[in-house]
């Protein structure tokens, strides 16, 4: 008679892995119940019961619609301008002569992506001076009149998506160019070989098979584009740049939390945002059509 032959439960696995469950729980899970609880409260000492009235606040909150529509102002010219650029210089390095080189090239087109955002933040805040910066010094030489970036709200955007674009274009030009590496080079050879032309093969063959690494740095381009908050924050001069150009959802939760101690009506914020961001994702994923593609 045969008897089943039951594996022993043991404790080890689980108490190799508490450290991390405990870890969220309490940094991660609690904090977010507790965010959720406060959102539901009004006052700023002693709360009392206030339903989901912080939300309809935020839903008629045109400065928190404000601070989303620069969001998408930074969102659509890091999507237009940054990944663009990125992709070419990816290309660019990808082709055989450079690849020897290519070590030399990621290192130095990452490192803007580790210095911190409060220097860069201040360096650029030097170089964007109306009448001692460097950027409007060269401008100069080509008989362009001093532009206020930091002064003038229909400037201070292009300042931002100017310091994005040193501090971010590198970090995703080594994403790109890692999704380039999955590419065989026997379809890029078999096309070259059938006659198709250079724009043919990276519609065709190449941006079809990186789509996974395009919508894991598209959707981080639009997450980091609406939660910003260093960069802007030290170019506004520690406020909200003028005419509220420079304001975001991260900075704006930050000035109801810490300056005005509203951390019910922060907490809504916190939430909607959270709540919008997932629908911007869900409508990418769909627009990507990352579930076919995965098939």
């Amino acid at each position: 008679m045969n008897a089943t032959i039951r594996p022993k439960w043991s404790k080890a696995p689980f108490l190799f892995i508490s450290p991390f469950f405990l870890a969220y729980a309490v940094f991660g899970f609690y904090p977010m119940l507790y965010g959720f609880w406060l959102s539901l409260q009004k006052g700023t000492s002693d709360y009392s019961f206030a339903g989901f009235s912080n939300y309809i606040f935020v839903l008629k909150d045109a400065f928190f619609w404000k601070s989303m529509w620069n969001g998408t102002q930074l969102a659509f010219g890091s999507l237009f301008i940054i990944l663009p650029i990125a992709l070419s210089v990816a290309l660019l390095l990808n082709r055989p002569n450079i690849s020897s080189k290519k070590g030399f090239f990621a290192t130095f087109f990452f490192t803007p992506n580790i210095t911190s955002a409060v220097a860069v933040g201040i360096i650029f805040k030097l170089l964007l001076e109306r009448d001692s910066g460097v950027l409007n010094h060269l401008l100069s030489f080509f008989g362009v009149d001093p532009i206020g970036w930091l002064k003038d709200p229909s400037w201070t955007m292009p300042a931002l998506i100017i310091l994005c674009t040193w501090k971010y274009l590198g970090i995703n030009i080594l994403y790109f160019l890692a999704g380039l590496q999955s590419v065989p080079k026997e379809l890029i050879e078999a096309a070259k070989i059938d006659g198709a032309r250079p724009m043919q093969r990276l519609w065709y063959i190449i941006l079809p098979l990186v789509r996974p690494i395009m919508t894991f740095v598209v959707f981080s381009t639009l997450l980091g584009s609406y939660g910003m908050f260093g960069e802007a924050f030290i170019l506004a001069g520690s406020g909200f740049g003028p005419e509220n150009s420079l304001v975001f959802p991260t900075s704006y939760l930050y000035d109801q939390a810490f300056r005005r101690l509203d951390f019910t009506y922060s907490s809504a914020l916190g939430y909607v945002f959270t709540i919008l961001m997932l629908i911007i994702g869900i409508i990418q994923l769909k627009l990507f059509n990352v579930k076919n593609q995965g098939a």
